[in-house]
């Protein structure tokens, strides 16, 4: 619905930065939500913000010169272990988005990954929300993960609580992937171990300021702490 993108342009005002300095790139499938998003930016004045409608594996949008668009920040929060996903259509990819392999047609995880890292700068960073079976499900997935770790681009694993998002109860993780890591953290990559640390809800619950807080700090620090935080070789 384009809330994360509106996060970064509030994220850089509060900064000090001027978020007309950001340029805002999304795209959604469902029409509805698409819809959503585009009204989403018409109330915040966000003009200038291109908010495609389109299958993401499938049909990517964010195109110039028949290449995909590059961009220093990635934010996302794709579908949980889509099935049916563009299985199919991946194997024919013409714009090579999954070199490290093609996961199974039960699992879109790892898919949606490979494409929002392909969508990075050289310096370009992402972070995205995903099932917790993307950090232990073998066969393809495995070949996946060894891949983007030898690379180094795997910065941090942030697990969370499970019922935090919307329409799951399952516990989720974030994970960040960074094209240029500090030569401090090279082959290195933290995890961070939240999933105690949050608000009960009604229906769901939340990570509190404090939650998140501390979960920034453990990423700026960059350290072993105990029971939630803990630096791991490649």
């Amino acid at each position: 619905s384009g809330s994360m993108l509106l996060e970064c342009a509030q994220y850089v005002k509060e900064a000090g930065g001027n978020p007309r300095n950001l340029r805002l790139f999304g795209q959604e499938k469902n029409l509805n939500t698409w819809s959503i998003a585009k009204m989403n930016m018409l109330l915040h004045g966000r003009l200038d913000a291109v908010i495609e409608r389109g299958d993401t594996i499938r049909d990517p949008k964010l195109k110039r010169d028949g290449q995909l668009m590059l961009f220093s920040r990635v934010l996302a929060n794709p579908p949980f272990s889509l099935k049916n996903w563009g299985k199919e259509e991946a194997q024919v990819d013409e714009l090579d988005r999954f070199a490290f392999g093609i996961p199974s047609a039960s699992y879109g995880d790892l898919a949606f990954v490979q494409h929002m890292i392909s969508t990075l700068m050289l310096d370009g960073m992402c972070g995205v929300v995903m099932p917790h079976g993307v950090l232990f499900r073998g066969g393809k997935e495995a070949q996946i993960r060894q891949g983007i770790i030898e690379k180094d681009w795997l910065e941090a694993v942030i697990g969370l609580p499970e019922n935090l998002f919307y329409g799951t109860n399952i516990p989720a993780c974030i994970l960040i992937f960074n094209k240029a890591k500090p030569k401090a953290r090279a082959n290195q990559v933290l995890f961070i171990h939240a999933v105690e640390h949050y608000g009960s809800g009604t229906n769901q619950n939340v990570l509190r300021d404090e939650d998140i807080k501390r979960i920034v700090a453990a990423f700026d620090a960059w350290e072993e702490e105990e029971r939630f935080a803990s630096v791991v070789d490649v």
